[in-house]
């Protein structure tokens, strides 16, 4: 997670399935920023810059940008949701994009996600992964739901590396295993390979998951691709005593947000 993401078309999607699948399943909802702070060289990316839904009828928008019917098929699969994060773009525009504006404190106070979401926000960086790890599994104790959400999804291997140095944007199975063995069902955001077929990572990243977990059967874990912006995915964990109600949640889900939400590996 980075700051410049808040808002994206990315970020409505993430918050939609949070919000859903918190709701229906009465999960208290726990959140692992995986946060990282934003380089230069990324900076000038165009990462976190697919806002222009957001922009639909406001004195933003740009014609022939986004049409009015896209942005309203968007809006549609949650309102609310829709609302509150354009609030904070057009609050970040208007104040010529200052970056207080747009930062992940505006998610935590604005009631984008459930009033009892517990977050955990420490800086993932290169020097105090085993201290992140501990913090927040201490921090999220008294959460039923974790969401991940680091940049670029599970690590390629997949396993815990003892060397702190290694990559802050991703997360490793070994990590992934601390938290689903105090009993709290997962879900992680995965961001596509661009030299592999999207469903080819996704399928290793499966195989990864159930190999390091260990006792694990593969329906409980469920891989949703969201079809907005540039190619992502959910995968979720479930605990077996939180599967059936889980399983009813992402049913309902994929019907509300048809069109935008898809499984993938069944």
């Amino acid at each position: 997670m980075q700051d410049r993401y808040v808002g994206d078309i990315g970020d409505f999607g993430k918050y939609g399935l949070l919000n859903f699948i918190s709701s229906e399943t009465k999960l208290k909802l726990g959140v692992n920023w995986c946060f990282t702070s934003t380089t230069q060289k990324e900076i000038k990316s165009n990462d976190g810059k697919f806002y222009d839904y957001l922009l639909s009828g406001t004195k933003y928008e740009i014609e022939g940008k986004v049409s009015k019917k896209y942005a309203q098929r968007i809006k549609k699969c949650d309102e609310e949701l829709y609302n509150k994060l354009q609030k904070i773009i057009i609050d970040w525009l208007d104040r010529d994009k200052h970056p207080e504006y747009r930062c992940m404190m505006r998610i935590e106070e604005g009631k984008i996600l459930p009033t009892q979401t517990i977050f955990y926000s420490r800086d993932l960086n290169k020097t105090n992964r085993k201290e992140w790890l501990n913090n927040g599994i201490q921090s999220l104790s008294e959460s039923e739901l974790i969401f991940f959400d680091p940049d670029n999804g599970i690590a390629d291997n997949g396993i815990y590396v003892k060397d702190e140095g290694k990559s802050p944007k991703h997360i490793y199975c070994k990590e992934i295993g601390d938290y689903f063995e105090k009993g709290q069902s997962l879900v992680i955001y995965q961001h596509a390979n661009r030299t592999r077929r999207f469903n080819e990572v996704l399928k290793d990243k499966k195989d990864n998951i159930i190999k390091h977990l260990g006792k694990i059967n593969d329906d409980q874990i469920i891989c949703l691709r969201y079809k907005r912006g540039p190619a992502r995915a959910f995968f979720i964990i479930t605990q077996q005593k939180h599967s059936d109600s889980i399983e009813k949640a992402v049913d309902n889900f994929l019907e509300v947000w048809k069109g935008h939400f898809e499984r993938s590996l069944k």
